[in-house]
Order: structure tokens, then sequence, then C-alpha cells
């Protein structure tokens, strides 16, 4: 390569070019990635040893208590070991002020269809929100069955308990005699320790916040809220957080952004071993798309820092034809009523509440998610204060106040779904959307992908300078051609 070639490498961006959509950059992890200093790969919280140790609930009274408040999805859904690689990859792409991963060939976000479909949980309803100021002590000792001396600051710190402490006190079966109350308490500790295990993840990892108990007081005849959408809140606030360069871990649905992930870009999915046909014994009961995966090969002893970098070169390399926009529309008839019921709301331009968390959800971004045109989408203000907002200081707080505007746009949430006229085909290349994102994008994210897949540009744009069939034309081909296999190798091993 001679001086001019090297100055050129030199001059490439990796974005973007307008600033007007990514205010944030010189904060974003993938600014210091680009300058060498490469935090590596998040430490993705997993679920607590002891849940990951305890045999599945099979007592019919928590079960239906379960399905009673909408959570049977979230109770079938299987759990596994998370790949960090994949998540970091993501999370270096994805945009606070967007909300949505920014992908060679477009947005892309975690909607709350994606939340229904995948993990069949309820997105219509009732926000998540009231006040945290509460004697937390004495709302264990009511609703969850067991007293926490004020000695003891191991188990409760603050509003967040112990999920540990939640399994031990439903380590032995519930009695056939247990009256109503104690059943309750039983399927509270049961059901708490479940939310934080899945969906309500913090970074310690062994916690829990216990405000979630407002929501499990009545299980008799609860309302119905939408767990959906505060899962998403949550889950939005941790990617967040952790595109911010000073990151190092990050909680949340973990499993919702590496199923979404496997759904949507099949090709980095690992390999489906099934089972022997006849193996799993007789019909199981109906389960959310996620148990399409359970029989995807473990990832575990994966070393996250390789594969991240693997990641990054093939997020950078993605050809438009590995892009599942649809992903479910073969999947939608045979799944259980409960993983579409919120069909008709899952476009709508909502914030997401969850306590104290207010984040936007914005699908009028990725509409060819839902078989549409992308057009130039409007300004969206994710706020930074908004982003800013935590618990600490404000637990006197009672956030339906405080969110009382968030909250009255959500119960409008019918009125305020996106319309965009049927996608027919492919946006082409130089629509206007196109030249428009390839100026607001960042574009890549480290220099050893972005130095290949500079040359493979300029391989192309030779490709087009020489006539078919001549000797230049022809060498240019076959070195495209070898790359392409070398990466169909590389693919089938891992």
């Amino acid at each position: 390569m001679d001086a001019a070639d090297v100055e050129d490498v030199e001059l490439v961006s990796p974005g973007p070019i307008d600033h007007s959509v990514l205010t944030q950059q010189r904060q974003h992890r993938s600014n210091d990635i680009w300058e060498g200093e490469d935090p590596g790969a998040l430490e993705c919280r997993g679920r607590p040893e002891e849940m990951a140790k305890r045999d599945p609930m099979v007592d019919d009274r928590v079960i239906d208590i379960i399905k009673l408040l909408g959570l049977e999805g979230l109770y079938r859904t299987p759990s596994r070991e998370i790949d960090h690689g994949l998540i970091s990859a993501l999370v270096e792409r994805w945009r606070p002020e967007t909300h949505t991963f920014h992908l060679p060939h477009g947005e892309m976000t975690i909607t709350l269809q994606d939340v229904e479909v995948i993990l069949g949980i309820p997105i219509d309803g009732e926000v998540l929100v009231g006040p945290t100021l509460l004697d937390w002590r004495q709302e264990c000792t009511d609703l969850l069955g067991f007293t926490i001396p004020l000695s003891n600051t191991t188990v409760l710190t603050g509003q967040r308990i112990l999920i540990k402490r939640l399994l031990e006190h439903i380590a032995l079966p519930l009695s056939p005699n247990a009256q109503e109350v104690e059943v309750h308490q039983y399927a509270r500790c049961y059901i708490l320790a479940l939310l934080g295990d899945t969906i309500f993840m913090e970074k310690s990892g062994d916690r829990v916040h216990l405000m979630f108990l407002k929501f499990l007081r009545n299980l008799r005849n609860p309302p119905q809220y939408s767990w959906g959408s505060a899962c998403l809140a949550w889950l939005y606030r941790e990617l967040c957080r952790a595109s911010h360069k000073d990151s190092r871990q990050i909680g949340g649905a973990m499993l919702l952004v590496q199923y979404w992930a496997w759904a949507r870009f099949p090709h980095l999915c690992p390999k489906i071993v099934l089972p022997p046909e006849g193996a799993n014994g007789p019909p199981q009961p109906d389960y959310p798309l996620s148990m399409k995966w359970v029989w995807v090969s473990c990832t575990k002893n994966r070393p996250s820092y390789v594969f991240l970098v693997h990641y990054r070169e093939r997020l950078v390399r993605m050809q438009s034809d590995e892009v599942m926009w649809q992903p479910y529309e073969s999947e939608l008839s045979h799944l259980p009523a409960f993983c579409v019921a919120g069909k008709d709301m899952w476009r709508a331009v909502v914030p997401l509440v969850c306590f104290y968390i207010v984040e936007k959800h914005q699908p009028d971004r990725v509409l060819r998610q839902f078989g549409l045109m992308q057009d130039i989408p409007a300004d969206v203000d994710t706020n930074e204060r908004l982003h800013g907002i935590d618990l600490r200081g404000k637990v006197d707080r009672n956030w339906r106040v405080v969110h009382a505007v968030h909250i009255h746009r959500w119960g409008n949430r019918y009125q305020l779904v996106c319309h965009a006229p049927a996608l027919i085909g492919d946006i082409p290349r130089d629509h206007r959307y196109f030249r428009w994102y390839r100026r607001i994008t960042r574009k890549y994210i480290d220099r050893k992908s972005a130095l290949f897949d500079y040359l493979i540009e300029k391989q192309l744009e030779m490709l087009q300078r020489f006539p078919v069939g001549s000797p230049e034309h022809n060498d240019i081909l076959v070195a495209l051609m070898a790359l392409n296999e070398i990466e169909r190798i590389r693919a089938n091993n891992d």
C-alpha cells in the first residue's frame, strides 16, 4: 500500500458526518473504541446461582396466580447463558439519542412487539408506577411472610432484597392444606424472584426491588398491568447507560436482547441441535417464541473479547439479505394468544414508564420491522434530563405525580400508533432515507473492521471500472469471492 492509499485510509470517517442526531458521541463507548481505548466486553448480569439451580415451579396454585397476572409467558421462557460478546457488540451500536441500534442497513430496535412475542408478557394495561417510600420490612412481613430484623442490613439494602432470601422462604413445597394468605405469600416470593431474574435484573445480579410488590398485592382479581412496557423501559435505561464510555456492566432483560438478535440476524445465532424425535415426551403447553431457541448450542465457554471482535466484524459487513426485518410473520398464527394480544399497539409512539424511569418507544424509526416503508423519521427528544433520573435521594417521590404527563400520553396509546405505506421489496440504496442515514449514523466502531470494510468497498468500486470478462475484472471478482468464502467458513466454525 503506497503513501496515498495510507492517507486515504486514515481519512475514513466512522461517522457521523452530520452531528444533528447523534449529539452524545463524545460520551459514547464507540468513541473510545475508535481512539484505541477499547473497554472490552461488558459484564452482562446473568441469573443468580440459586435461581439457576432451582427446580421449575410445579404447584398449580402458584401457576394459576402467575397466569392471572399475565406472566405465564415469562414463567415458561427458557433460561440460558448470555453471550457477553454479542450483547456488548450491540450496545456499541445502541444510541441513547434515538433508542435504536445504528446498523449498516438502517436503524433497528427492540419494540413492544418483540417483548410480547418473545417473552409473552402483556404490553397493554396500566403502567407500573407509584410511591417508593414505604416501610419495606413491614411489607415483607405482610406480603412475603417473613420478617427481616432491623439489625440485618444484608438481606435488605434500601428497597432491594436478596433474591436468595426469597428462594429460601419457598425452598420447601407449599403445604396441600395451606391457607390462601400462605399461598399468596409463597407465590409473591416466587414471582418477585422471577421478575428480578428475568426482566428487572439489576447490575448487582442478586437483588430485586421491592417496589414491584405493589402490583402483586391483589392476587384474587389483579388489574391488567403493562409488564411488557415496564420491562422495555428498564431495558432501554440499561442499554443507554451501558453505551456510555465509562460503563462496565449491564442489567435488564438480557435474554430478550439475545433472542431478538438471533431472530433478526439468524447468521449470528449459534447452531441449533434438535433432540431426537419424541425425546420431549407428551405435548408441551403453550410457550412464547423464546422456546424456539432452547436447542441452540451452548456458548458458555466462549472468550468474550475474542467473540466481541468477531461480532463487530460480522455487524459491519452484514449484508441486506442477512437481516430479517419481519422474523415473526410465519410464527404469529402458531403462538398462544398472550403473545399477540397487544398487536394493535405494537407501533404506538409512546413513553414507557416504570416508576422513576421514562423512556421513549420509537417504532416510527424502524417501520421496516412492521413491513412498512421507512422515510426520514421526525426528530426525537429522548430527553437527557429524564435519562438522569434515578432513585438516589428521591425515595419520597410519588412517580405517578412526577410523570403524570407521560402517563397521560400512555393512556392515549391507541391514538398514537404510527402509519406508513406497505413496503414492497427493499428500499433503494439511493432513496432519500439512506442518503440521510449515511450522514447521521456511526458507521464504524473499531478501526480494524473499518479498514477491512473500506478495502472491500474499494474493490467493489474498482470492479465497476473494468469490463466484465476482462483480466482485471476477473482478478477482483476472484479476490472478493475468496473473502466471502473465508467469512462463510469462519461463520460455520463459530
